[in-house]
């Protein structure tokens, strides 16, 4: 199961709350945490939609595995599938389904909008995107390095991911780290500092090869716009591995 990052943008007195109570949080990441181990359904081929039904059922019953009951219950409603029926090889027409009205709320590639909020996935291009924009490994002083892995904690260490606990950014960070992220140079040095070897030698999540410089660059445009949206707007930001 890989480690994919999620970015809600959230209003000020939503914040509030989740600081008083952390445990809140976890709502505003279950409906896609499960489903995000799954290709997104953008105009899949006929061998991706075979691929999907063959090991999608799989996949999704080892993510749901790791939900609280509850929340798992409420999927396997949706789905219609039980967790040990998807574990069994059964499903894979109705994840296809699920995936094709996920797709169909969506609003274009970058954020989509799930009622009144702003959602960025990254999947598993996040410390892609964190390298480039820092040439780190890990969140430093430096501002961009922040933007990706950096914000503070909610929660306990664990977090209800096992990934670590979700992190905030308030809505002055956030328009911090937009005039950043926006600063006209800052794509092509990001776009220079690409390089696969020495991103593996490093240890940045998952490993990488020369072919996937675009898939992080198209990370990077999209968390810059993320940014910007959200400063434009007022909000803070959530931000959790799932």
């Amino acid at each position: 199961m890989s480690m994919n990052a999620t970015f809600v943008q959230v209003d000020t007195t939503e914040l509030s709350r989740f600081q008083v109570d952390p445990s809140l949080v976890e709502a505003l990441f279950e409906d896609g945490s499960a489903v995000a181990a799954l290709p997104a359904l953008f105009a899949l081929t006929k061998t991706m939609q075979d691929r999907v039904r063959a090991a999608g059922p799989q996949m999704l019953a080892g993510a749901l595995s790791r939900l609280p009951p509850e929340i798992r219950k409420q999927l396997e409603e949706r789905l219609g599938r039980s967790t040990t029926e998807l574990a069994a090889g059964a499903g894979g027409d109705e994840i296809l389904k699920l995936m094709e009205e996920r797709r169909a709320h969506s609003v274009g590639p970058g954020p989509s909008a799930v009622g009144e909020r702003a959602v960025l996935s990254l999947d598993k291009n996040w410390h892609g995107v964190h390298y480039v924009l820092c040439g780190e490994a890990e969140p430093g002083v430096q501002l961009l390095s922040q933007a990706v892995m950096g914000g503070v904690e909610l929660g306990d260490d664990e977090g209800f991911s096992g990934y670590g606990p979700p992190r905030y950014f308030t809505a002055a960070q956030v328009a911090e780290l937009a005039r950043a992220l926006s600063q006209p140079e800052l794509e092509s040095e990001a776009a220079a500092r690409f390089d696969a070897a020495r991103m593996s030698q490093l240890g940045i999540y998952p490993g990488w090869q020369p072919s996937d410089a675009k898939e992080v660059m198209d990370g990077f445009r999209r968390l810059r716009d993320f940014y910007a949206d959200a400063a434009d707007k007022g909000r803070a930001i959530i931000t959790c591995l799932v």
